[in-house]
Parts: C-alpha cells; structure tokens; sequence
C-alpha cells in the first residue's frame, strides 16, 4: 500500500471508529481511536520523501558460454537522506535458473550505506537483457514510499557449446580470389596435388617432377590444387513440427551446437560466412569474415528459438537467391518428408549441398512399446528420405550426438557425389 492511500484507508478508519463511538454513547469505543490517530499522527509528522538508491550491476563476463558459471552481484548505495526500509529483489530471467546466494534482501540503510546481493547462476543458451531489480523504498510507518524498477541495464551472452570440427574441406563448384581452405580446382600453390605439365622456363625448379623426367627425358612439373576462400551458408531448421516428434527443445538444442560448430570452423578457415535460420520467420546473417563476424553469427543462435508459421512450414519456401552462385550451403535438420524436393532444386541449382541430420541413440528398453515402434518409423521414413537425397547428389552426415560431429563431417565432404 504506498503513502497516500495509507493516510486515506487510517482516516477512513478512525472516523468510523468515532462515528461508532458517538451514535452508541460508548467511550471504550471512542478509545479505540486513540492508538489509530497516535499512529497517523507521528506517521505524518514523521514522513519523509524517499531516495531512490543507487544500484550498481557487475557480472563476472558478458559473454559465455552455457553451462559456465556466471556470477553477478548488486551493489545498492545510498547516496543521500536515510531510508528506514529498502527491499531489493532481483526478478531478472538470469536470477531464475537456480541461482545460489542473495537475490533479495529488506533492511535499512543509513546515508553512505550500501547493501551487496551477490549470486551464481549456470544460465542456459539464450540472450539475457538485464533491467534493473525491483526496488521499493518506504519511511518507518509507511506514509511516504516508492516502487519501482532501478536502472542499472547491462547484457550478457550465453553461446551454445560446441566442440571444434577443424577443416571440413570444402569443394564448391566457385571460389574466391582470396586465400582459404576450399578447393578451387585450378593449378596453383597448395598441398593438393592436380597435374602435371611439361616445364616452362621460369618455373619453379622445386615442382619438378624427377621421377618423370627419369621415364620422359624431358622436364616436368607438378600443379597442386589452390585453395582459396568460398561462400558458406549455414541453415539451421527451426520448425518446431518436424522436432516434436523427436523430443522437442533437446534435438533442437543439438542443431544450434552443431551449426555453432559449423560457422565456426568456416570463418576460422577464411571463408565468407552467413546464417539463415528458418522457421517462425527469417533470420538472416549477412556474409562476412573474421573475428566479427564470428561473433555475429554465434549471437544470431543464441538466440535461436523454435517456431512455425504457414508460410515456412516447408523447405520449399528457402531463399535461394539469396545464396551465391555455386557456393555451399548446409542445412542442418532432422527433416520431415517433403524436404528432398527443395534439396534438389538446390543441388540441381548449382549448389553443393550438405545435408547434417542430427539424431539420438537409441531409446531406453524401458520406454513403452507404442513410442518405441513410432520412433522406429519415423527413423526407417527419414533413412529413405536420405537414400533418394543422395541419388540427387547431396552431401548426407548423420551424426549421433553422442558421438564428435568433425570426423562426420569431414568424411561426408570427402566423398564425391
């Protein structure tokens, strides 16, 4: 109950108290109304208008990853006039998550005093905009007070947790003029070998080739394949009707680290990389390279949430156009049928398509036997689904998330469809 309408529910009080006592001729009546108009009395005689404290909010980082402790604590300071009552509770969504320490206090505080709330949370993935704690301030008896949200606003990152694929060798049909680790198909420096031509004056005397100048009698040199920079899409499936069946947020959780995985790798190696996440809608991380790009692309699935929407409720609705000419996407999914027809348009396109289908071992024997055959269904429907992807020549990695996904992914671009 805040100041004014304390003052007006004690008034109201005590003058039924003595109009009571007045109608009945009662005086012990008329003596309940001593304590009441004693107390608002003193209370208004008393009453001071508050000051908002001042609230100061340290984390231990503003970005991490999850499953890292992060600890924040609350400084509350004040700066002037005394306040006989400061209650803080920090009600934020990062508090929530098993938090261990103080998130709420209640005790005076003296002028040039301070209080510290201090806690420890593991949060999970996501993005944490931090407001101020819930802040309330009142006199001794109540009469003056002030609520409200104090303003101290910070943030913080959670990214997935992902473990490092290395090289997944890249071999798109186009590439860029700037060193990286995709193959190019032409005759340049690198460590792949190519071919060989006869030799030309002013070649390197290292590339010759000495064994078949041995058979030939003539000079021969060795071509290796370039390795130059490429353009990578990374799609993350978001649709929360083809993840249900599975278990809803868990698989859904292995698809972001994975793609975490997989933009990381790429940017690490030199390549132009973007995201798309679709489902509710659209999300789109233009390409770009190094260092900051990287770290737009981990926020974007930190973020990352399940959703549908009609007009993404198939593949068949994925901008290709947006994707550059001969580039490499790869779309991370359980997928659902229906699916292969947009793979295909995308291969037939000129794309080299990765499709990393994400699953789980094998159920419990304890799991009831209905669950047990639809699960075994829909395993054997997504299998065929697989088989007729890759007779269009699509790239297939499934991975068993009990098991690392960069020898999976590694040998899924070394085979030639």
């Amino acid at each position: 109950m805040d100041g004014a309408r304390k003052v007006g529910g004690e008034l109201v009080l005590l003058a039924l108290v003595l109009f009571t006592g007045l109608v009945l001729a009662q005086p012990a009546v008329l003596l309940v109304a001593l304590p009441i108009a004693t107390h608002l009395t003193l209370g208004l005689a008393l009453a001071r208008q508050p000051t908002v404290p001042q609230v100061t909010r340290s984390l231990s980082t503003h970005r991490t990853h999850e499953g890292d402790i992060v600890e924040a604590e609350l400084s509350v300071r004040n700066a002037d006039g005394h306040l006989d009552l400061v209650m803080i509770s920090e009600e934020q969504k990062l508090a929530r998550h098993k938090a261990e320490g103080t998130t709420s206090l209640a005790a005076p505080l003296p002028i040039g005093g301070s209080v510290l709330l201090s806690y420890a949370t593991r949060p999970p993935r996501g993005f944490y905009p931090l407001e101020g704690p819930r802040t309330s301030v009142r006199d001794l008896l109540g009469f003056r007070s002030w609520e409200g949200t104090a303003a101290c606003p910070t943030r913080l990152w959670v990214f997935p947790r992902f473990d490092p694929v290395g090289r997944v060798g890249l071999s798109p049909r186009q590439t860029l003029s700037f060193p990286g680790s995709a193959r190019s198909r032409r005759g340049g420096e690198g460590v792949q070998f190519l071919a060989t031509r006869p030799y030309v004056p002013g070649d390197n005397l290292r590339r010759i080739n000495w064994k078949a100048l041995a058979r030939r009698n003539q000079p021969v040199v060795n071509l290796y394949e370039q390795e130059r920079a490429a353009n990578v899409t990374v799609v993350l499936d978001g649709r929360d009707r083809i993840y249900l069946p599975l278990g809803g947020q868990e698989p859904f959780e292995h698809a972001v680290r994975a793609c975490a995985a997989l933009c990381d790798s790429a940017v690490r190696d030199g390549h132009r990389t973007s995201l798309l996440l679709y489902g509710e809608r659209l999300e789109w991380v233009f390409y770009g390279s190094g260092r900051i790009q990287r770290e737009r692309l981990l926020q974007e699935l930190a973020r990352a949430n399940l959703g549908l929407s009609d007009a993404f409720s198939d593949l068949g609705n994925l901008p290709s156009r947006l994707f550059p000419s001969g580039s490499s996407v790869i779309i991370v999914s359980p997928f659902a049928p229906g699916d292969e027809e947009a793979l295909g348009l995308l291969r037939a396109r000129g794309y080299d398509v990765l499709a990393l289908v994400p699953i789980t071992s094998p159920p419990e024997k304890t799991e009831q036997e209905p669950v047990r055959l639809a699960r075994r269904l829909i395993a054997l429907e997504r299998e065929l689904m697989l088989q007729v992807l890759m007779s269009a020549g699509i790239r297939i990695a499934v991975w068993d998330v009990g098991h690392p996904l960069g020898p999976v992914i590694r040998n899924a671009w070394r085979r030639r469809q």
